[in-house]
């Protein structure tokens, strides 16, 4: 009987193991899959980006996102990218802080972030962008990055060398006016930061706190339009750490100092979809001044 018992056990315990095993595999298999889908879409939306098909490009994206399926995070940039080329600076600017949020060290976004603020005449935050890049990421630019740099940034930085080498002493240095500082080893803010928002410390894990990082945006002597990048960088950051509540908590700070902000609505509707609330995230879309039909799929899907 003992025999008996203690076989039947191992018998018990064998099959569990070899369900456990096939759901394993299984499993594996899925997410196989699943990765061969990304890696195919991120293709046909590179391929598309290679043809100047931006729109077409931006409207694959959505329809990955309508078929409740995760696009490629590789893909952000390009949508970023694709936005610019439209001329719809505003959804590109979005879409780099989307970008920066999963991949701070984006290098290609930053400068996207540069040439954005360069198109709106924000010339001081271009060229405070060009220089944070490459006071960090120096070692790590790309020959074809050098060179788009020297051509995006050249004109505007040589207009006033004085200014130039002063302010910016990395971005001189690169293009030939000086002699470069020891590289910083702290990275820039991981968001579609301004020049002002450069003030505030890059947040941490430990010191972040919702409430107070509010507070001390706010109680700053800096323009609204500053004030509110900062709230909504930061509540990028919140969200990248899981903190919906911190996020939702600074985007609300954002839009009680402009409520008709299209990019605090855009961000606090992405965030009420994530945390299950549609009715709200689909009232909150309805308030921009020009509706935004990937932020509907997104929010319907």
């Amino acid at each position: 009987m003992k025999k008996n018992k203690k076989h039947r056990k191992t018998k018990l315990r064998r099959q569990r193991q070899q369900q456990e095993e096939i759901r394993q595999t299984k499993k594996e298999g899925t997410m196989e899959m699943e990765q061969q889908q990304k890696n195919v879409n991120a293709d046909k939306i590179r391929e598309l980006m290679e043809k100047e098909a931006y729109a077409e490009a931006i409207n694959t994206f959505a329809d990955i996102l309508a078929e409740g399926k995760e696009p490629p995070e590789s893909t952000f940039g390009d949508i970023a990218r694709a936005y610019f080329e439209l001329g719809d600076y505003e959804r590109a600017a979005d879409w780099v802080t989307a970008t920066l949020t999963r991949t701070p060290d984006h290098i290609d976004v930053r400068i996207l972030l540069a040439r954005i603020c360069q198109r709106e005449k924000r010339i001081e935050d271009a060229l405070k962008i060009y220089d944070n890049l490459i006071a960090v990421q120096n070692a790590n630019l790309t020959d074809d990055q050098r060179r788009e740099i020297d051509r995006r940034a050249g004109l505007d930085a040589r207009l006033d060398a004085a200014r130039t080498k002063r302010d910016y002493p990395y971005l001189a240095a690169f293009l030939g006016m000086g002699e470069m500082p020891k590289p910083k080893e702290e990275p820039a803010l991981p968001q579609a930061a301004s020049t002002q928002e450069m003030k505030a410390h890059t947040p941490t894990t430990d010191s972040f706190h919702a409430q107070e990082k509010a507070a001390q945006i706010l109680s700053q002597d800096i323009r609204p339009r500053d004030k509110l990048r900062a709230l909504n960088a930061f509540a990028g950051f919140a969200y990248a750490e899981n903190d919906y509540e911190g996020a939702k908590y600074l985007l609300t700070e954002a839009l009680r100092l402009d409520p008709g902000s299209s990019e605090t609505l855009r961000n606090m509707a992405l965030l009420l979809h994530e945390m299950g609330e549609q009715d709200k995230a689909l009232r909150i879309a309805a308030q921009m001044r020009r509706t935004d039909f990937l932020l509907l799929k997104i929010i319907k899907s």
